[in-house]
Formats: C-alpha cells, sequence, structure tokens
C-alpha cells in the first residue's frame, strides 16, 4: 500500500502544480450568474493565487518535508512562489488568504508580513457579537474586493485563520495571541457543533441567530476533523485543561459520528446525514487526514484504523490517469437551502488536489493501513 500511495502522491502533486482551468469554463461561468450554490470561483483552480485553496496546497506539501522519497520538501518552491506572489501584488487580507502563511510564516523572508497580516486578525479583522472571527472572504471574481458576510461565523475560519494565530503565538510565545486562538474554538464549537448529533453546521449568523439552513457539509466538517489535531499538536501545553477537554472531547465524538455516517465506497455524503446526496472526495480526505493524525498524536486508538483504511483506498480510486482528483465539489458558500448542497458541481480544483495530497502525506506515517 504504501509504495501505491507514494506513487499515487507523486502524480496528484504533479497535477496540483499543473493544474489547468476546467475545460467547459465558459459553461461554469454562465452557470454561476444564475447563483452561487454551483460553485465556480476562478481564485479555486491551480497555484496561481494567494488564497485558501492554494494555501492548502502549501500546507500539503509541506507535510512531505523529511518524508523519504520526496527529497527535503518543497522549500524553495515555497519561496519563490511566495515571491512571485508578493511581486504581483497580494490580496486584500481576509479569513481564507491568511491561509498560505500558515506554512509560509516558517521561511525567514515571510517574517514581517506574517507580523503584519497577524496584527491584522488581532487588531483589524471584523468581528461579530461575542468578538468571533467573520468569515470575510475575497469577492467572486476579485481578490481586491471583499465578501464582508456581517455578523457570520463559518467552520472553515478555524482552519484558514486560527491555526495560524495559534502557531504565531507558539513561535513568538505570545499568549494573547494563543488565547485568542484557544477562545475562537471554542466560539465555534459553543455556536456551530450540534451536540444533537455530534455534527458541525456550516456556519452561524449572529444577526438572524440561527444555523442559516441547518446543513451538515462535508467538508465543512472536515475542517474541524484536520483543525483539531494539529490545532492540539501546534498548542501542546500551552492552552488550560478546560481548553483542551472542549477541542478534544468536541473532536473525538464527531469522529465517532463520522465513522457511523461513512459510506460503504469509504467516502461521505456531501450531505453527511442524506444519503441522497451524492459522496464527496475532498470532505472525504481532509476527515481522513484528521482522523489519521488523531492516530498517531494518541488521541485516538487503532480501532478507528480500518475506516481510514476504506477511506484511504476509495480516495486512491478516485485519482485519474494524470493524477486529478476526480468528484470534487467545486467552491461552496453557504448555501439558502440543503438541497443546494446537491447541486455544486463537480471540478478539478486546486483544494481537491491539495486536500487528498494531506490525506497521503499522512498516510505515510502508517504503514499498518
Amino acid at each position: 500500500m504504501q509504495e501505491t500511495i507514494q506513487r499515487e502522491l507523486k502524480k496528484v502533486i504533479n497535477q496540483l502544480l499543473n493544474l489547468k482551468r476546467p475545460d467547459n469554463e465558459s459553461q461554469l461561468k454562465e452557470l454561476s450568474d444564475e447563483g452561487k450554490a454551483l460553485g465556480y470561483f476562478p481564485r479555486d483552480f491551480g497555484m496561481d493565487e494567494w488564497d485558501w485553496p492554494q494555501g492548502i496546497g502549501l500546507y500539503g506539501l509541506n507535510k512531505l518535508t523529511n518524508q523519504e522519497g520526496f527529497d527535503g520538501g518543497y522549500r524553495e518552491f515555497f519561496l519563490n512562489w511566495s515571491n512571485e506572489q508578493i511581486e504581483r501584488g497580494l490580496p486584500l487580507k481576509n479569513v481564507n488568504t491568511t491561509a498560505p502563511l500558515l506554512t509560509l510564516m516558517d521561511l525567514p523572508s515571510i517574517e514581517k508580513l506574517a507580523l503584519e497580516w497577524m496584527q491584522w486578525v488581532e487588531r483589524e479583522c471584523p468581528r461579530t457579537k461575542e468578538n468571533g472571527i467573520q468569515h470575510v472572504t475575497s469577492g467572486n471574481t476579485s481578490k481586491f474586493e471583499l465578501n464582508l458576510h456581517d455578523q457570520e461565523i463559518w467552520i472553515d475560519t478555524l482552519f484558514m485563520v486560527v491555526l495560524f494565530t495559534a502557531k504565531m503565538g507558539k513561535k513568538y510565545n505570545n499568549a494573547a495571541w494563543m488565547n485568542e486562538a484557544a477562545y475562537q474554538f471554542a466560539l465555534h464549537i459553543q455556536y456551530i457543533f450540534s451536540p444533537e448529533n455530534s455534527l458541525f453546521f456550516h456556519g452561524y449568523d449572529f444577526n438572524n441567530l440561527n444555523n442559516f439552513s441547518a446543513a451538515h457539509w462535508c467538508r465543512g466538517n472536515s475542517w474541524f476533523t484536520l483543525a483539531a489535531p494539529e490545532f492540539l499538536e501546534i498548542m501542546q501545553d500551552s492552552m488550560t485543561a478546560e481548553s483542551r477537554e472542549l477541542i478534544f472531547g468536541t473532536y473525538k465524538a464527531q469522529v465517532d459520528k463520522l465513522v457511523e455516517l461513512q459510506h460503504e465506497s469509504g467516502l461521505w455524503h456531501t450531505l453527511l446525514d442524506d444519503r441522497d446526496s451524492y459522496t464527496e472526495v475532498s470532505g472525504s480526505a481532509a476527515i481522513t487526514a484528521g482522523i489519521l493524525k488523531g492516530i498517531r498524536l494518541g488521541l485516538l486508538d487503532a480501532s478507528y484504523l480500518e475506516p481510514c483504511r476504506n477511506a484511504v483506498a476509495a480516495v486512491l480510486k478516485n485519482i485519474s490517469e494524470d493524477g486529478t482528483v476526480l468528484n470534487v465539489s467545486a467552491g461552496t458558500p453557504i448555501c439558502e437551502s440543503k438541497e443546494d448542497y446537491k447541486k455544486i458541481v463537480f471540478a478539478p480544483t486546486a483544494y481537491g488536489q491539495a486536500l487528498v495530497i494531506v490525506l497521503l502525506a499522512e498516510a505515510l506515517y502508517h504503514p499498518e493501513l
């Protein structure tokens, strides 16, 4: 299995770094005018932009550092990529455009930029009631516009900006930043997690005091499954026992429910609790990566390996000969109804490639697969 994983991983990486825009892009553009729910966003294709899909790509590539067969990792690529992006002009600061810095902050040449961005998180980024980080994103067609999503928190934020906040807090021994990261986890759990079924909603609206359509979206849930063990690893003993217990307890409850809901194919449905919704690869890959990392860190026992084994096999079946990850749902804003989530089109995306890289890179740590 390890040889297969290495071979497929190299194909997926090559395709990420050379990903072309979809053949039916003009059709997708026309469809997207009809409604955002169909999921066409130009930033999602390839590594040419500085946004969250590329941030996930950098994170996935970084997991290969020191892995046998990957020649010291991708540090030179990170340096060249960041230099080129800075020369082209960076996008406006927002939650999603923070994601690349989770990886790039380790480069000495990016230290000043990372500190500047961290100051934005601390002092300038829009906040909801109760001081939540409002899920501000780039405009749908321009990196120099913003979608403010007034008074909304989304589960994506934990991965896109809160992990960066925690990592910066640890690097600079800044208690305020570490406390902020722990607080954001607690707030998102309070308002977005459903104790009744141990799943996350997509977000929470402080204006209307609801969870929008109350959808349990697969990739949204996967952001927590992936972020929680990463956060616990970053923070180590730099958090209270209460915070650790809350995050670990939520993670364990969510994973148990996810295992229960796993489709017989090994994947998960795009609406986790709706078996009429299609199975989706990017969220399934991130869920599996998060569970495997939990096993590696000792948060979960070996009984969780079997569902991961099935999921890895299913993801491998969804990698084409040229390394394209198939059956990835396109960009997904919070939808007005649960049915809208089922209308999101499939498209080859940077984050689809990236989340499979994250999974397969984590799988290399588990020869027992």
